[in-house]
């Protein structure tokens, strides 16, 4: 029913199964429960003081506790499981939000199915998903009010410095290069400019 999208743990990165090991890299990418992580692990031809190792590895436990919070959420929205109280699924959702292990539309649609499933009638509803949807409004108005491009995004500052330059010298030019004209010029300048200040895009 629901899709929940996990970022990355402090310290993680994007290939999640690489910071433990190749050897783990299909287990931990993989959509099985966390019990049947530990079985298949448990089965494979290793000993137990290697398997009693990787599962002691603290990003092992993180993921496998990040599985299962994801599970539980799951079963209480499908009605798979009553494993944790109305209250207790509302508490999982806002800390895994706080962790930043959900994107915030993501806990916003959570939150919301959730009052759709709690909520007494559709007035007491509307009235929660409205101030709900308010809330998370200014948030998001408050986190691009600080937002600062030169603090948070490495090499802006180095870029609109190089863009400057580029402009001012364009400008004053009268002829350009391989028969391009000012704009098209402009651009292939900027662009270069970018990727040495971000690294080339892909694609």
């Amino acid at each position: 029913m629901l899709g929940i999208l996990y970022v990355p743990g402090p310290g993680e990165s994007a290939g999640r199964g690489e910071d433990v090991g190749p050897e783990l890299k299909q287990e931990l990418e993989s959509e099985r429960s966390p019990e049947a992580f530990a079985e298949q692990l448990a089965a494979a031809d290793i000993s137990s003081d290697e398997v009693a190792r990787l599962l002691d590895d603290p990003r092992v436990q993180s993921y496998l506790q990040r599985e299962k919070d994801k599970q539980e959420i799951r079963n209480y929205f499908s009605g798979a499981s009553d494993a944790l109280s109305d209250t207790e699924v509302w508490d999982l959702i806002e800390s895994i939000e706080r962790e930043g292990r959900i994107l915030a539309y993501e806990a916003l649609a959570l939150k919301l199915a959730w009052l759709e499933r709690n909520s007494v009638d559709r007035a007491e509803f509307d009235a929660s998903s409205r101030a709900l949807l308010a809330s998370y409004g200014e948030k998001a108005r408050q986190n691009a009010a600080d937002y600062n491009p030169y603090e948070q995004v490495p090499g802006f500052a180095e870029y609109k410095e190089m863009e400057r330059r580029i402009v001012r010298e364009v400008q004053q030019m009268t002829t350009f290069p391989d028969g391009l004209n000012r704009h098209e010029y402009l651009r292939k300048r900027l662009l270069k400019a970018r990727e040495a200040a971000y690294g080339p895009r892909d694609g």
